[in-house]
């Protein structure tokens, strides 16, 4: 994904004010203020996230891949206010990445609870290689049947870095409230008060 970026000479609150978003891209040699338009920020952010690479392209012809790292955010007008882009090589990095389900298993619809533990999964890998998401096919899982984070299928030149041990997720029984037991037990206890009495 591509972000058009200029580097930012002007006040925030005025680039703000004209619908664009301020933001610094840097690395361990590199940091500028820069600042790109909120809407298309808006629009690559909604399909790559945290997880995913930004082509930031400048007017002279410069680029960096990025990745970005923070987003402050106007809790009441709920837009961006600004953004972290950090600069990233072909070498492997750290990156969290979320977990997705598909199909529907029958213990589900029997009644089932789908728990979901873990919503995303620590891996490593180059930039290039960062997989948007990771799915897990569900549709054939039994009650109390875990998915550990070591049972996901990673694309290739991709290391979990997550407790291959940590569980991921599980279809449980349903739960009975104890209102409902209750009620259920009720009529028993009755019954057996009524035959002690003859």
């Amino acid at each position: 994904m591509e972000l058009k970026a200029t580097v930012r000479t002007e006040k925030s609150s005025s680039l703000r004010s004209e619908g664009m978003l301020p933001a610094v891209v840097y690395d361990k040699v590199t940091n500028k203020s820069i600042f790109v338009e909120r809407k298309a920020f808006d629009k690559v952010f909604r399909q790559v996230s945290t997880h995913g690479v930004i082509t930031l392209t400048f007017d002279d012809g410069a680029k960096f891949d990025t990745l970005v790292k923070a987003v402050a955010m106007n809790k009441k007008k709920r837009i961006a206010e600004h953004a972290d882009f950090l600069i990233v090589s072909d070498e492997p990095i750290e990156v969290v990445i979320p977990v997705h389900t598909k199909g529907v298993s029958a213990a589900v619809k029997a009644g089932g609870v789908l728990d979901i533990v873990a919503h995303n999964v620590t891996v490593k890998c180059a930039p290039k290689n960062i997989p948007q998401e990771l799915i897990v096919d569900i549709s054939k899982l039994e009650v109390n049947q875990p998915v550990h984070a070591g049972d996901l299928a990673l694309p290739e030149n991709v290391k979990l870095v997550s407790d291959p041990k940590a569980t991921v997720l599980v279809i449980h029984h349903a739960r009975v409230s104890e209102e409902v037991v209750a009620a259920v037990a009720e009529p028993e206890v009755i019954a057996k008060g009524k035959k002690e009495e003859k």
